[in-house]
């Protein structure tokens, strides 16, 4: 992924609050709407939402739930996109289940804005 496209990826989430801190990561969860389940790849978490990699497309305004060890996140999808590897799924959580890294540290988690120019 070049430095473009992760830009364009996290500025896509812009439904998810009012600019809340985005993490990248990388990370199989598996994703459950509409009594179906799929293994999918966690890309981008923030308190309030999360962007997914699937390779087959699921209905937007569906209610979902993520789910990895004992942690679950409900949430609605809010847009779903196709692209040239897959889809790319955007979930945000209901406020009963908010994410912070106190309760999940998904694998490979980077906060962007600690990186250096």
């Amino acid at each position: 992924m070049t430095p473009g496209a992760i830009f364009a990826t996290m500025a896509g989430m812009a439904g998810f609050g009012t600019n809340p801190r985005r993490y990248l990561c990388s990370q199989l969860v598996t994703l459950i709407f509409n009594g179906e389940s799929r293994v999918v790849n966690l890309e981008e978490i923030c308190r309030t939402g999360a962007l997914l990699e699937c390779d087959q497309p699921v209905s937007s305004g569906i209610h979902a739930e993520i789910t990895t060890g004992n942690v679950h996140f409900h949430g609605t999808v809010t847009d779903v996109e196709e692209h040239e590897l897959g889809w790319r799924i955007e979930v945000e959580f209901s406020p009963m289940t908010p994410w912070s890294p106190e309760t999940f540290q998904p694998q490979h988690l980077l906060d962007p804005s600690s990186m250096q120019d």
